[in-house]
């Protein structure tokens, strides 16, 4: 019998009834802070001394008649990242709005970059934690902190880290107009079929917003156990026939720590 198919003979033993794998509300929801933002901060867009780069994209969008939602969508994740604050980004917004379109900003506009902001905000605030609070799964710093400890083993025993070690990378793969809240469910499931296949000491963390990857061991069945991941998040919606789906795909790991690193953010921003 096949990995998969002993694991999906267990799970078919499960009762029918959807498993609460979010929590409670609280957890899924925690209080915004209008205080709480990511170190750093600039003045908004208007006053004296303000970086203008951030908001080029909506302006020229603006300019040219294209749709503003892509442009709004980078610059709020770029304006948490700065530690712009949501009413100081809003404010910018407004700002651009009348300098150029002689009114207030469109609704599409604010919808995309308060959710981009709230997005990048949230995911600062994990990493100050070792483990993702909706998840469960390990936050970038403790994922970057492990593969550093790998790097330096690799070094002191004369191994390679890319020959003993690579990153399971899943992805879901979303519906256009799937809100935020959604999304992180999907993420919710994406962490127990992470947790049913790679059970034993392997790092299971989270990578930006949107991704979540497995820190394992290059063994001769890693093939099976990635299309094992990829058949239980396929299925694993009980209360659905509509595949749930998802890029999932062997990263293999640089020469260094350094160029893991780099790895790493790359992943998240993408």
């Amino acid at each position: 019998m096949s990995l998969f198919a002993d694991i999906r003979r267990r799970l078919d033993l499960r009762p029918a009834k959807s498993l609460n794998l979010a929590g409670s509300p609280a957890r899924l929801a925690p209080e915004a802070s209008s205080t709480a933002q990511p170190s750093g901060r600039r003045d908004p867009l208007g006053t004296a001394g303000t970086d203008h780069s951030a908001y080029l994209a909506i302006a020229e969008a603006l300019r040219d008649g294209a749709d503003v939602v892509p442009a709004s969508d980078e610059t709020g994740r770029r304006l948490a990242a700065d530690g712009i604050s949501l009413v100081e980004a809003l404010d910018g917004l407004s700002a651009l709005y009348r300098s150029i379109a002689g009114g207030e900003p469109a609704f599409a506009a604010v919808r995309a970059l308060s959710s981009s902001w709230a997005e990048a905000s949230l995911v600062y605030l994990h990493s100050l934690s070792c483990e993702d609070p909706l998840t469960g799964l390990s936050s970038l710093a403790h994922l970057r902190s492990r593969l550093g400890e790998l790097y330096r083993e690799a070094e002191f025993r004369g191994t390679s880290v890319p020959q003993t070690h690579a990153l399971v990378v899943v992805e879901p793969l979303n519906p256009p107009g799937t809100s935020p809240f959604d999304r992180e469910l999907r993420l919710v499931d994406v962490a127990e079929c992470l947790r049913i296949v790679f059970c034993g000491g392997d790092v299971l963390g989270r990578v930006g917003s949107r991704r979540a990857a497995a820190l394992v061991g290059r063994e001769p069945n890693l093939p099976e156990q990635v299309a094992t991941v990829r058949a239980l998040i396929t299925q694993w919606r009980l209360d659905t026939d509509v595949p749930q789906l998802a890029r999932i795909w062997i990263e293999g790991l640089p020469g260094s720590d350094a160029m893991a690193g780099r790895l790493l953010d790359e992943l998240a921003r993408t």
